[in-house]
């Protein structure tokens, strides 16, 4: 295992919480700043490639979470610990990158956390949203018409017109849309809900998976909204990593996921149960688990890119970029063949407290660290 060499690094003014990197150039980055009377702001930081900061944009409530649409990645929505989900509109004009809110949604009450934010691969309207509550639920996005594929300017037009509403938050008064949660799943977490993960392959495709806090990891049916799934046995602390078989990663194991776990260790589960039914029900083990451990709380993954405007030639991929909390970050490849994880290269120099964002591209590696306030990019 080869310690990887940083290619830059810059300081955040906020602890950072999550990461994602756009159009392979620009990386972005969310906040989370906890004031001394326990109410929360963050901010939405824009770096280049050098990690120059290009823009700051304060935010009222701190960024847990952010995700680029797989149908427009110009569409970004942000997490906050406020009950709300932001949805952005990203534009680039010559040489400068622009950054502008199209609409700002109140789904929960005020002092909800939401963890995690997911947009569906499968449907550009649908969202998915964790809380610290242990809700797992959809939300669809709106722009007035039936369309197959949305994009970044109709979500603008449309909610532009929509009227907004006075909240108070945080001794403050916030204009919001006051949005409504699609579905809520019969089942919740018993603490708080770490994150989420759309099944994309068959025949996971109407399936959302969840972790919580409770060290359990869920499966719920898109179409009824029942839980079919359930395990709290596996795990020996809260799951807060989940990552499905999609067109590019795994694609051969549709059944298989791979999760992770304060518990510090990465594991993949085959849901090919024994006998005729996929979901048994609660607490039915899993056909086979593999597991290793890392050393560190498994927060987050990422999968090997495909380079920008291409499509995967190269057969199954089985490698991640894993954020491990207090041991830094890792790259991880699933040796079917072995049925064991395989570290090969690592970053801890400069991620000395919790690497919980982390992102990659055709061209570098981006991961942040929160007490560090620390964000790096680098190559394996």
């Amino acid at each position: 295992m080869e310690e990887s060499t940083v290619l830059h690094r810059s300081n955040t003014k906020f602890p950072p919480c999550c990461l994602k990197i756009f159009h392979d150039k620009y990386v972005l980055v969310g906040t989370y700043r906890l004031h001394k009377d326990s109410t929360r702001t963050g901010s939405l930081d824009v770096f280049d490639d050098h990690l120059n900061l290009l823009l700051s944009i304060p935010t009222y409530g701190a960024i847990l979470d952010l995700k680029l649409s797989p149908f427009d990645s110009t569409l970004m929505v942000t997490a906050h610990s406020t009950g709300n989900i932001s949805l952005w509109n990203i534009s680039l004009d010559g040489p400068d990158i622009l950054v502008k809110q199209a609409a700002n949604i109140q789904l929960f009450d005020v002092e909800a956390l939401i963890s995690s934010v997911h947009f569906s691969p499968l449907n550009s309207r649908l969202i998915c949203i964790t809380t610290t509550m242990g809700e797992v639920a959809t939300v669809n996005i709106e722009v007035g018409e039936e369309i197959e594929a949305i994009t970044s300017p109709m979500i603008a037009d449309y909610y532009s017109r929509i009227d907004q509403k006075l909240f108070q938050v945080q001794g403050e008064e916030i204009n919001a849309i006051e949005g409504s949660v699609m579905q809520k799943f019969d089942s919740e977490h018993q603490l708080e809900c770490w994150t989420a993960e759309f099944g994309q392959l068959s025949p996971l495709e109407n399936v959302i998976f969840s972790g919580g806090d409770d060290a359990a990891i869920m499966g719920h049916d898109l179409r009824s909204g029942e839980t079919i799934w359930s395990n709290s046995r596996i795990h020996e602390a809260g799951v807060v990593g989940i990552k499905c078989a999609t067109p590019n990663f795994r694609t051969n194991k549709p059944t298989s996921i791979l999760t992770g776990s304060y518990d510090d260790h990465i594991r993949c589960l085959d849901l090919r149960m024994l006998g005729e039914s996929l979901y048994p029900g609660h607490n039915v083990a899993p056909a086979q688990v593999s597991s290793c451990n890392l050393n560190g709380g498994v927060w987050r993954f990422s999968e090997l890119p495909v380079p920008l405007n291409e499509t995967n030639t190269n057969g199954p991929n089985s490698t991640l970029l894993v954020c491990c909390m207090y041991d830094g970050a890792k790259i991880v490849t699933y040796n079917d063949a072995l049925s064991q994880f395989e570290v090969s290269h690592f970053l801890k120099k400069g991620h000395e407290s919790m690497c919980y964002g982390g992102d990659w591209c055709s061209n570098f590696i981006g991961t942040c660290s929160f007490y560090d306030k620390a964000v790096q990019l680098w190559n394996p």
